[in-house]
C-alpha cells in the first residue's frame, strides 16, 4: 500500500525512467508505504486496521520482490534525480496528528493517491520506452495490477467513511 508515499510522485520524476529509476522509486515508495500503514495499525480499529495490517505484509512481500528482482537482473537501483519522497516527514506528522475517523479518511485519501501517482509512473516508464528489460516490463506490469487492487480496494473501505 501506498499510503505513504507522497502525492507529488508523479510530478517529481524524470520524463523518462530507466530500469534503474524504476527500482529505485518503487524501493522507496514501498518503503514509505510500509512506514505510513504502521503508523495506520496503530490508529486505527476495524476494516481499516486490517487494511493496514494487509498493507504491512503485502508491501513488504512487494519490496522484497522489488530488491530480489533488481538483483537477479543486475540492475542497481538510481533514484531519479529529485528526492520522490521528499514530503513524507510532513505527511507522517500530519497523520500523526489526526486521530479518530479524520485519520481514517486522511490515511486513505494517501493511499488512494499515492498509487494512482505510482501506476501513473510506471504506466509512463512502460510507454516511454526508458525500461529495457522485458523482464522489467513484466514485473511492473504486475506490480501495477497489485497497485490497482490495492487501490480499488481503498476506495471502496474510503467511500464507506463519509
Amino acid at each position: 500500500m501506498i499510503d505513504s508515499a507522497p502525492a507529488s510522485v508523479a510530478t517529481t520524476v524524470a520524463a523518462v525512467l530507466t530500469d534503474e529509476n524504476v527500482f529505485a522509486l518503487l524501493d522507496t515508495a514501498f518503503a514509505a508505504m510500509i512506514a505510513t500503514d504502521r503508523l495506520a495499525q496503530g490508529k486505527t480499529q476495524g476494516a481499516v486496521n486490517e487494511f493496514a495490517s494487509k498493507g504491512v505484509s503485502e508491501n513488504a512481500v512487494t519490496r522484497s520482490g522489488i530488491t530480489s528482482t533488481a538483483e537477479r537482473l543486475n540492475i542497481a537501483p538510481v533514484l531519479p534525480d529529485r528526492d520522490v519522497v521528499s514530503d513524507q516527514a510532513e505527511v507522517t506528522r500530519d497523520l500523526q496528528a489526526k486521530t479518530g475517523a479524520d485519520f481514517n479518511r486522511a490515511y486513505l485519501d494517501r493511499v488512494i493517491q499515492v498509487r494512482k501517482d505510482l501506476i501513473d509512473e510506471i504506466d509512463d516508464a512502460l510507454e516511454n520506452g526508458g525500461v529495457r528489460q522485458e523482464p522489467v516490463r513484466k514485473f511492473l506490469s504486475e506490480v501495477r495490477v497489485s497497485l490497482d487492487t490495492a487501490r480499488k480496494a481503498a476506495e471502496d473501505l474510503r467511500a464507506k467513511q463519509g
